[in-house]
């Protein structure tokens, strides 16, 4: 990477927004933001506000910020963290500031993203990655880390980008956030959209918190089979799951605090949909595709569907 390193971000939400804040504290004026409306605004004027566990608390002032990235050059990287609804509107978006030599990196839900940016993009290396953190944008547009932890693992699924993604690991490395190449990157991929179609589905269905699916069996045995199914489709996929997966999930949810609720469940809360179809929809689409039985993700998709009929249209 040379050192008039030019990156952009795309989704200024939680995650896109944390680490947005991390790589202008490193990199300054050779980050760019996508944004638009009130918020192109504030980070204009009052710059990106962090509240951080693990980067501290600060404010800095990104180098650009646009909603028309065809202003920008062509881009050595660029992080996509928008949900997954907006994705192909984002890759035409983008499209013009994406060369052969360019690094994309989608740092979002589920497990379709990079394959659906490779046909979309047509160019450039797109990597792939999963990141856990506990990130949220506030209504001032700061953003909320909590916790000690914020890892990203990634890698690239073609040969041809694993250089690629050595250098895109470097570089975030560099700027202090907790990078690691993954040696399947698909299977850690897959771990954690494995616990997300139950911590996210189930909180979801009955607006609960996970205390509240712990003192409950009948929720608890939905939370295990939720994941076993998507485990049987990721298998089916020809993903390494480890057979010990759901055995590990089941001790995460038992060590998860009492009112932690999910992404998912806030959206419902709020009347929005959010990325219900991220994790009941793609694990329905992909078991049809590979012939695997999914009852449990099927009936929760209907009661998913049926709460969302009662939001205000």
């Amino acid at each position: 990477m040379s050192n008039d390193l030019k990156i952009t971000v795309m989704g200024l939400g939680g995650v896109g927004g944390l680490l947005s804040g991390a790589l202008i504290r490193h990199y300054g004026d050779r980050v760019s933001l996508i944004a638009r409306g009130a918020r192109a605004e504030h980070l204009r004027s009052q710059g990106l506000t962090l509240h951080s566990d693990v980067f501290g608390e600060f404010t800095v002032l990104p180098g650009c910020v646009t909603d028309d990235p065809s202003q920008l050059p062509v881009q050595d990287i660029i992080l996509v963290c928008v949900k997954n609804g907006g994705l192909e509107k984002a890759a035409a978006q983008l499209k013009p500031i994406v060369g052969p030599r360019t690094l994309v990196l989608p740092v979002m839900n589920g497990v379709s993203a990079s394959r659906n940016l490779r046909a979309w993009l047509g160019q450039g290396h797109v990597l792939d990655s999963v990141i856990y953190t506990v990130s949220s944008a506030g209504p001032d547009y700061s953003i909320t880390q909590k916790g000690r932890f914020t890892t990203i693992h990634m890698g690239a699924s073609l040969p041809e980008d694993q250089e690629g993604a050595r250098a895109c690991c470097a570089a975030l490395k560099e700027a202090e956030i907790d990078c690691r190449l993954a040696e399947d990157v698909q299977a850690a991929i897959w771990s954690k959209f494995v616990l997300n179609c139950a911590y996210n589905v189930v909180t979801a269905r009955w607006g609960i918190t996970i205390g509240q699916i712990k003192a409950d069996p009948k929720l608890t045995k939905d939370y295990h089979d939720l994941m076993e199914e998507a485990w049987k489709v990721g298998r089916a996929c020809g993903v390494a799951l480890p057979d010990d997966l759901l055995e590990k999930h089941m001790i995460r949810l038992a060590n998860t605090t009492d009112d932690s609720t999910s992404s998912l469940s806030r959206d419902f809360d709020e009347g929005r949909v959010g990325e219900m179809d991220i994790f009941c929809g793609e694990v329905i689409r992909l078991a049809e595709q590979l012939g695997v039985e999914v009852p449990v993700t099927r009936a929760y998709q209907q009661g998913l569907l049926d709460r969302a009929a009662t939001f205000a249209h």
